[in-house]
């Protein structure tokens, strides 16, 4: 506002001189000013005294002793220009510099930082990676400051950081330890510096751990004598005392350690098997292969395992000894049953070894039907034609290799052959399966693969056929989507294109039944309605009449026939009911034989017949046990002392057709 004040009064103040100084110009006493006489010169009037100007004639001659109008706007609009210029310039410099004191300079980029970075980056970024909890940046962050002294500008800042990871290493160490891993705690936790102010609690805690360890490795130490002894009853006194530490190294150590008990029994008892079954027999190879293939199951890292090796060395080198004699007699198959039993383990002589291949070679050359996929059967004749490749000519097996070598490469040959075959065969086209077929017929009879060749033509041969019909029964298929009688009989007409024997007869022959079945539906469907709505009408004859034309061949016979069945129940029902209520109206009355006689009318393939039976079961267990109560009192009485003498003779007169009736009790 100050500002804006002595600007308007230096303003007013220039306008009233200008004003004065014209004034006097224009009296002739002073001289015009030379910015004014420069700025603006004012023509010299004419010789003839007009007011008019040379230079213009067109515009108005000023008048004498005064400015153009705009030209003192200028003037006087300048000078405020000037001093807002100003003052904007020194308000964004202040706004610029308070700017530059206020924002933080830009984050170290810990992912591009060089060696020879300074101090405070190479801090920033060893805390920023050691709030990730990592043993490894922790660790990095301890060698990063290790070599710095008191007089370092960041030694309080790295101070507080060492306090930090070191307090973090130490929670890692005791995670470790609290998991039973005490030696991998106690190498973390001597990681860390002396200088650390938790220096004296590591030490704390590096002497107890020390101490559990020393601890549990010597219960350690003398259960592993006890398991090597086998002395069973040791072990369990050791476990049961480290059972008793209570420290995390003392329970891990006996899960371990039982695991262990349990598993060198187990081993022990296998090569105790083994040398039972070696003992029954010793001088039988078949047993000494068997008892050496007990001992060759037990796993490494077991003591048993380990006694185990020197049985396997004492009988592999007896089969060896007679592997010899028997090579020295020309017994060959008892020499390559020798090399079978022989242990992996043992190191073979060139001649054991030489029987081990032909050994293998020789079920593979004899081969005739593989159930094998062909990659694994192929890779096993090319991994046994190599082997007795190998076989060198002076060996006593040099002639059966010889006539072993041709039949492996002609089976070689043909499992290549099958296996192209196959790989042409997967595109599924019609072209490749007639051209893997060509390939498969070369496979001749004497070859082993042929059983194998023709199973895979036959299969080839039906996927042809698929692939020549299918297109007869996809059409078939889109006639018989219209559902009429005249599509469903042209769908028919075109999967009967399909000749019997072919791949696609089956499914053709079940869609022409499908179409069948709903042309008959169609056909037959009035009649069954037409009878069923003479049903409702209660017209049950006319009903069971109209269905009954529908044949046993037709799709809706059964449909048909369980209406007819329930329409006839319905008739025996309306005609049948009246007996039976009959008979039992009567049976209310006492007249049982009477009602016996109605209810024994019903048929036996009537509806009510099993109903009408119980009623006469009943009815007659009931007159039985009435004359049963009866004919006693009778004998007792005389007729002329019976009132109702006249009653019961009429009541036992038969009747001509039925049994007499009885009175009710």
């Amino acid at each position: 506002m100050a500002g804006k004040l002595v600007n308007r009064l230096r303003v007013q103040g220039f306008k009233s001189r200008r004003r004065s100084e014209e004034g006097r110009v224009a009296d002739g006493s002073v001289t015009p000013h030379p910015e004014a006489t420069t700025a603006h010169v004012v023509p010299p009037p004419t010789r003839e005294g007009s007011d008019r100007v040379d230079a213009a004639p067109d515009h108005p001659r000023p008048q004498k002793g005064r400015k153009p109008l705009a030209r003192r706007r200028v003037r006087l609009l300048a000078a405020p220009l000037v001093w807002l210029c100003l003052l904007a310039f020194c308000g964004g410099t202040a706004i610029a510099a308070f700017l530059l004191l206020t924002t933080l300079p830009p984050a170290t980029n810990c992912q591009t930082l060089q060696p020879l970075a300074a101090d405070t980056d190479q801090l920033y970024c060893a805390d920023q990676a050691a709030r990730s909890g990592r043993v490894e940046s922790l660790l990095a962050g301890l060698a990063l400051v290790k070599g710095w002294s008191v007089e370092h500008p960041l030694h309080n800042q790295a101070e507080r950081a060492v306090k930090e990871w070191s307090k973090s290493l130490l929670a890692i160490a005791q995670t470790k330890a609290d998991q039973g891993d005490l030696a991998g705690a106690i190498a973390l936790a001597k990681k860390i510096p002396a200088s650390s102010s938790l220096y004296p609690d590591v030490q704390v805690a590096l002497r107890d751990w020390q101490k559990s360890q020393n601890r549990g490795q010597a219960i350690d130490t003398a259960i592993q004598t006890d398991l090597q002894q086998q002395d069973w009853k040791a072990v369990t006194v050791q476990l049961q005392n480290l059972s008793k530490l209570d420290d995390q190294y003392a329970r891990q150590n006996l899960t371990r350690l039982r695991q262990q008990l349990t598993a060198e029994r187990a081993a022990r008892q296998q090569l105790q098997k083994a040398r039972q079954v070696a003992t029954r027999d010793p001088g039988s190879t078949a047993v000494l292969g068997q008892a050496i293939a007990l001992a060759e199951q037990l796993k490494p890292g077991s003591y048993a395992y380990t006694d185990a090796q020197i049985d396997l060395r004492t009988w592999g080198q007896f089969l060896l000894n007679r592997l010899t004699e028997q090579l020295g007699r020309v017994d060959t198959t008892g020499a390559i049953a020798t090399a079978k039993a022989l242990p992996a383990s043992l190191p073979l002589p060139p001649v054991a070894r030489d029987l081990v291949w032909l050994s293998h070679a020789q079920p593979l050359a004899a081969s005739r039907n593989p159930t094998e996929p062909v990659y694994g059967q192929f890779w096993q004749l090319w991994t046994a034609l190599a082997q007795v490749d190998q076989i060198q000519a002076d060996s006593p097996l040099a002639a059966q290799i010889q006539s072993l070598i041709p039949r492996l490469k002609q089976q070689s040959q043909a499992l290549l052959q099958i296996q192209l075959a196959m790989a042409i065969a997967k595109v599924k086209q019609l072209s490749t399966l007639q051209a893997a077929i060509a390939l498969m017929e070369t496979i001749t009879p004497a070859q082993p693969q042929r059983i194998y060749a023709q199973t895979l033509i036959a299969q080839w041969r039906k996927e042809i056929q698929q692939i020549e019909d299918r297109p007869y029964l996809i059409q078939a298929q889109q006639l018989a989507t219209a559902g009429t009688i005249p599509k469903l009989k042209a769908a028919i007409a075109q999967a009967r294109q399909i000749a019997p024997k072919r791949a696609l007869r089956l499914e053709a022959q079940s869609a022409i039944a499908k179409w069948t079945r709903q042309i008959q539906t169609i056909e037959d469907r009035p009649l069954l309605d037409q009878a069923q709505a003479l049903a409702k009408q209660q017209k049950l004859t006319e009903a069971i009449q109209i269905a009954a034309k529908i044949r046993a061949d037709r799709a809706l016979y059964k449909d048909a026939q369980a209406a007819i069945n329930d329409w006839t129940v319905q008739i025996q029902l309306a005609e049948d009911q009246p007996l039976l209520n009959e008979a039992r109206a009567l049976a209310d009355q006492g007249r049982l034989t009477r009602a016996i006689d109605i209810a024994a009318q019903i048929g036996s393939e009537r509806a009510l017949y099993g109903e009408a039976q119980n009623e006469i079961a009943r009815w007659s267990v009931q007159r039985d046990a009435i004359l049963r109560a009866r004919r006693p009192r009778q004998d007792e009485r005389s007729p002329q002392s019976d009132p109702d003498r006249s009653t019961r003779r009429d009541f036992y007169r038969p009747s001509p057709s039925t049994p007499s009736e009885l009175p009710p009790p």
